[in-house]
């Protein structure tokens, strides 16, 4: 195991460094093609800023997970004195249609975000939900979904729905400097620690990858960012966060409920809890739920006294929490899963009175 954490270490070094050197070429590929943010009412940043620094996170991920799955056979007939820390990947073919669904679908929502950012307004929101759903459907095809609920229909429909959330949920959440791919990079790393735990070497892998290239895009976009996602980048994030949460396994032989399935819910709780309040907040003011605010719960810390930094490190924060309680449902009794359950829904109750409190006005001095 410790030749395999090297190797981890390699690959999250190798993403790191390919993602941070697209990043620059993305930037002027996004002004050339006119694809920059202006300032508006309800944006934060006072500088036009190009948006699709996603194509750097997209390739370097998508680029990097290939390499090895094709390389890594004919690294190991090589003989060479490192090649036994590739073992893990002698079974990988029998998950070569998954992985292929994953990169598969990834482009495609890559694809749809990428179209957004190019066209704005002119690309119909009907023809992005569309494109999302068909994203979900090589998942559903390559045979990478839910399999708690009975029959294959019921479990076709709710990966659906939990891979557009997922992408929509990180798409909202792309509202501040380093918040949409930080939230990412942390809930990725808690999903490693389930799958070292677990021995899921290959998913170990994939995550590592995934890390990577968003680590060399965060160099360029944390507070002050120069570069911004874009949809092609915040709806790719999102896809590849749901996806590998259905491929990872989260019941242990220790398991004793069926709570460990909640754990990519819980990891995901944050992105999840801005979603359903802020959609909440735009029925309930007869809005469409697709148009922009400044309702997030980034936003809501910012009123509050936070500065933008402060606001996205305590999300990363708040994310950390729900993903490390989360782990330990994978080995726990009943009484401890009711525990970590609860712990989660004093997190919930935290998160949602920070969003809904009013402030109180200071009395004035006499």
């Amino acid at each position: 195991m410790t030749q395999f954490a090297f190797w981890l270490l390699m690959v999250l070094v190798t993403s790191t460094a390919v993602s941070a050197a697209l990043v620059p070429a993305s930037s002027r590929l996004a002004r050339w093609l006119g694809a920059v943010d202006h300032p508006g009412h309800r944006k934060i940043h006072a500088m036009p800023t190009p948006r699709m620094g996603g194509v750097a996170v997209y390739v370097a991920f998508v680029a990097i997970v290939l390499a090895g799955y094709y390389l890594a056979p004919w690294v190991q007939r090589m003989n060479l004195p490192f090649a036994s820390v590739l073992d893990p990947l002698r079974e990988a073919h029998r998950v070569e249609n998954k992985l292929l669904a994953v990169v598969a679908g990834a482009t495609a929502a890559f694809i749809v975000g990428l179209l957004d950012d190019m066209l704005g307004a002119r690309f119909p929101v009907a023809v992005k939900a569309v494109g999302q759903i068909l994203a979900a459907l090589f998942l559903v095809f390559g045979d990478v979904r839910t399999s708690f609920m009975p029959g294959d229909l019921l479990n076709s429909l709710v990966t659906i729905l939990w891979v557009v959330g997922i992408s929509n949920a990180f798409n909202l959440l792309d509202n501040m400097d380093g918040l949409s791919a930080g939230v990412a990079f942390i809930a990725a790393g808690v999903l490693l620690i389930n799958a070292w735990l677990l021995g899921e070497l290959f998913i170990c892998l994939l995550l590592v990858a995934f890390m990577g290239s968003l680590l060399g895009f965060l160099f360029f976009n944390y507070n002050p960012a120069s570069v911004f996602l874009g949809d092609c980048g915040s709806l790719f994030i999102g896809y590849v966060m749901a996806a590998l949460t259905l491929l990872e396994r989260y019941v242990s032989e220790a398991s004793s409920t069926l709570f460990p399935v909640l754990m990519p819910v819980l990891v995901l709780a944050v992105p999840l809890i801005d979603t359903a309040t802020v959609v909440f907040i735009r029925l309930r003011e007869r809005r469409p739920i697709y148009i922009g605010d400044t309702r997030h719960l980034s936003h809501r810390l910012v009123s509050l006294g936070f500065t933008q930094r402060a606001a996205v490190q305590f999300i990363y924060l708040a994310t950390l929490c729900f993903g490390l309680g989360a782990v330990g449902l994978s080995h726990a009794t009943p009484t401890q899963s009711w525990l970590i359950m609860l712990q989660s829904l004093g997190f919930v109750a935290l998160i949602l009175t920070l969003l809904f409190l009013e402030r109180r006005r200071q009395p004035r001095e006499s």
